[in-house]
């Protein structure tokens, strides 16, 4: 006794009588593909911190390392009063509300320390060979990436300081840009040269050039400011304070 078709060769079939020919066999190749997995072009997941101001941030990571950097941003958390809870899940609001501080309080000094790390002498090189303040580098990359040289944003921006590579391209004398970027030296030196160029052409004007620096040189122009974007504004104030606490004596 013969045993019947599996159902899905049932249904092959009837979508053959159905339709015929090359419409049904288009119908078929489609469906096969919907079922197949795809396999993702960059394993990465999303890692989201907040940057010393509480500002959360998203980046990407190598998949499953995640739960690393969380321990670490932990371990580094700020002490006394004020304390922020940097390995939390974010609360509504939570963004928005940092955001939207005013200039910390002397009690509230997020990072009144410049912190040491593994990356110290790569931005003292960068500090010398473009001329911009060891301390404002390093107030950048505290909140562009938590100090994570693998760091990717959702817009792709790339490495300690956040270059896209469409801005670090010019910078960079190689094919790769995006594994350049990756390096911390090459990231560093190339964002450092960025942040001259920006910082010459708006002389006098930090702020535009921080400005510049995270909106782009478009908005600036646009505005003839900062722009009143509330990103960008938090971004300038918490950069300005950062630097200016970690360039104090």
């Amino acid at each position: 006794m013969s045993s019947s078709p599996p159902p899905i060769l049932s249904a092959m079939r009837a979508l053959l009588a159905r339709a015929g020919g090359m419409a049904a066999a288009a119908a078929l190749m489609a469906g096969v593909l919907a079922l197949a997995p795809s396999a993702p072009a960059h394993a990465a997941e999303t890692y989201r911190y907040k940057d010393p101001f509480g500002v959360w941030r998203a980046m990407k990571v190598p998949s499953g390392s995640g739960k690393y950097y969380k321990r670490a941003q932990a371990r580094t958390a700020v002490s006394g009063a004020g304390k922020l809870c940097l390995a939390c899940d974010p609360e509504p609001g939570d963004g928005a509300r940092r955001a939207s501080m005013a200039s910390p309080a002397p009690a509230l000094r997020w990072g009144a320390v410049k912190p040491t790390t593994k990356h110290d002498n790569l931005i003292a090189r960068a500090a010398q060979d473009s001329g911009v303040d060891q301390a404002l580098l390093t107030a950048i990359i505290a909140i562009e990436s938590g100090f994570r040289s693998d760091a990717r944003s959702p817009k792709g921006a790339l490495g300690l300081m956040q270059l896209m590579p469409a801005t670090a391209a010019p910078l960079l004398s190689v094919d790769d840009i995006e594994r350049a970027l990756v390096d911390p030296a090459t990231n560093v030196q190339a964002g450092s040269r960025h942040l001259r160029r920006l910082i010459d052409r708006y002389p006098g004007r930090l702020d535009l050039a921080l400005a510049a620096y995270n909106a782009g040189e478009g908005a600036v122009r646009k505005y003839d400011a900062v722009p009143p974007y509330a990103e960008t504004q938090a971004y300038v104030k918490n950069v300005t304070a950062l630097y200016e606490q970690y360039k104090a004596p």
